[in-house]
């Protein structure tokens, strides 16, 4: 009786270990299969006349059509099985050719993308795997369409902006321990970089690594890339002897002094016109503006102003240049911040908005 129930116990322990694999088998199988359901968007990205989304998972399909009304085109993409962040959008986008970008969705089944425009588009889209590619269409000349339905045209809607990271490789700039300037530009300057190619500028970057480049190769390479703007990025420190009533702390940006035309380098050319003393004022203006709102809502940053210098990068560049000190690395309290994501983050957010308004594209 006793070998019996043992017996008996025995094969009732096996039935539950493989009814619990069972279970754990089809437990594994139903939630695979509903993650892949949610199939999230993970980035967008724009560059030149492409709009690129990055899913979790491979596409499914996408349904596309095309709505016209007085003269709009919308060009609209139902992404099956496809979630959309709420902290994604592509609504801040920018293109020459492209009215306005949306994104919603849909429904529970579909995310839609909705592209407005006013010129035809015959390749439209492509999937690559995780990736969707939306074919924007290619303009010679923009158009800005104002409220009441008249064009204006616009000869510089996609500006080259040239992106300065200063110092680099040997120049290590100014340090306070173990926080140095070189390290702190790069990081802005990639920054700025996403920011504004996002926003549908072309960009060139005097480095982008921890390189050494001579300001003169800087300005020269700025004047062949034909640049709109210059914007050299700076962190400042306070001298060893200080005076007493300056405070060593805030922003402050720079624009071409230009009374002096002693060069630096003699075989190459200054740029000194009014011109671009004027347009330089207006940047370093809104720029400055504008990254001290963005800086202010969580935190006080002195004001240092608008100041001009005659320093290389702001004389050698044929285009309107400014150059930024985004704050001295020798105030304990700035210092901390200019080596953070979120601080640096809202500097960054001021300059685009500085850059946008004075581009009239706010």
């Amino acid at each position: 009786m006793i070998r019996f129930f043992i017996k008996y116990m025995g094969s009732i322990t096996v039935l539950i270990k493989k009814t619990l694999l069972i279970v754990l088998f089809l437990s594994f199988f139903i939630s695979t299969l509903s993650a892949k359901k949610d199939n999230y968007l993970k980035s967008t990205h724009l560059t030149g006349n492409t709009l690129k989304l990055t899913f979790k998972y491979k596409l499914d399909d996408v349904k596309f059509f095309t709505l016209k009304n007085k003269g709009i085109i919308k060009y609209v993409y139902d992404i099956k099985n496809a979630v959309l962040p709420k902290s994604k959008s592509i609504k801040e986008y920018k293109h020459a050719g492209v009215n306005a970008f949306r994104m919603g969705q849909f429904s529970k089944k579909y995310l839609r993308v909705v592209i407005e425009s006013r010129h035809k588009n015959y390749k439209t889209y492509a999937i690559h795997g995780k990736v969707l590619l939306l074919k924007l269409p290619k303009v010679k000349k923009a158009q800005h369409f104002i409220p009441n339905g008249k064009a204006k045209r616009i000869n510089r809607y996609s500006p080259t902006v040239i992106i300065d990271a200063g110092h680099g490789g040997y120049d290590i700039g100014a340090s306070y321990g173990k926080i140095i300037e070189k390290k702190i530009t790069l990081s802005l300057a990639l920054k700025l970089q996403k920011q504004l190619t996002h926003r549908g500028y072309k960009i060139h970057m005097t480095r982008n690594s921890d390189q050494h480049r001579h300001l003169y190769e800087r300005t020269d390479y700025a004047n062949t890339k034909k640049g709109t703007v210059f914007i050299s990025l700076h962190t400042n420190a306070a001298p060893k002897r200080k005076h007493k009533k300056y405070l060593y702390k805030g922003i402050e940006v720079f624009y071409m002094k230009g009374m002096s035309r002693k060069k630096r380098y003699s075989n190459r050319k200054i740029y000194i016109s009014e011109w671009k003393k004027k347009k330089s004022y207006l940047l370093a203006k809104e720029v400055k503006n504008k990254m001290l709102a963005s800086v202010r809502k969580k935190h006080i940053v002195l004001d240092k102003g608008v100041k001009r210098n005659n320093f290389w990068v702001l004389r050698g560049t044929k285009m309107p240049a400014i150059l930024i000190e985004n704050g001295y690395i020798t105030d304990k309290y700035e210092g901390k911040r200019l080596i953070t994501n979120s601080y640096q983050n809202l500097l960054i957010k001021g300059i685009v908005e500085g850059v946008d308004v004075y581009f009239n594209r706010k």
